[in-house]
């Protein structure tokens, strides 16, 4: 028997046993694009689970904190989470998808009446910066210098940014957006987004390295399940 006979009859019937089991996928809250209040569990979370029921398999959802999700995935505790970016120090313990799920901006939301301003990176060394501790922001700023607060929940950054905790709070557009119309019409009036964006980032589908069988939902060559995925997200 070949090797690639032998590697084919092993890969089908892993997905075979894959098929007939359930899968854990991790999220946080990232309203509006995750939430375990959103319809579908928001978009990514509802993108995913339609792309594992194509496969005969049952998608189910774990929300934690992000940074618990991500080690959690990482120890192979959940197949795969939605919405990271890549980074050099993750690429060891996981595997992501070939194209984003999302592409979008990255801004700072300050007070009306704070001094908040920059247009260089050097600029931002002056400022305490509130960030979420799973996203990568924590890392860039720190390494150039700036103070950063790390937080555990995105709604906690806006409640501290109006209280003066910090100078200016950093997330992605969307979900920035999101978190100021819930505020009440006063708690609006106090803040703002200001209007020189951090940068344009990407988020992908991030798979664990140590999940049994992973190789058969994440493939850079077949892609029977991965490019399943990909027509959903376009």
């Amino acid at each position: 028997m070949s090797k690639f006979l032998l590697f084919l009859i092993l890969t089908l019937s892993a997905f075979v046993s894959a098929a007939n089991q359930d899968v854990l996928i991790g999220s946080g809250e990232w309203s509006p694009y995750a939430g375990a209040k959103l319809k579908g569990l928001g978009f990514l979370n509802d993108v995913v689970t339609i792309a594992f029921e194509q496969e005969g398999i049952t998608a189910k959802f774990e929300f934690k904190p992000w940074a618990r999700i991500e080690v959690e995935t990482g120890n192979g505790y959940f197949l795969a989470s939605p919405g990271w970016s890549i980074q050099e120090d993750r690429t060891a313990q996981y595997l992501f998808s070939k194209k984003p799920i999302i592409v979008s901006r990255s801004v700072f939301i300050e007070r009306t009446d704070s001094q908040f301003d920059w247009k260089i990176m050097s600029d931002l060394k002056q400022f305490t910066i509130g960030c979420n501790r799973a996203d990568y922001y924590v890392k860039a700023l720190t390494e150039i210098g700036v103070k950063v607060q790390e937080l555990n929940e995105y709604p906690q950054g806006i409640k501290m940014l109006l209280a003066k905790r910090f100078d200016a709070f950093i997330v992605n557009e969307a979900v920035g957006r999101k978190l100021i119309r819930d505020l009440s019409a006063e708690e609006q009036a106090k803040i703002q987004i200001h209007p020189l964006a951090y940068d344009e980032n990407f988020s992908f589908l991030m798979f664990s390295k140590n999940y049994p069988n992973v190789e058969v939902f994440w493939s850079t060559q077949t892609g029977h399940f991965y490019l399943r995925i990909l027509k959903l997200y376009r």
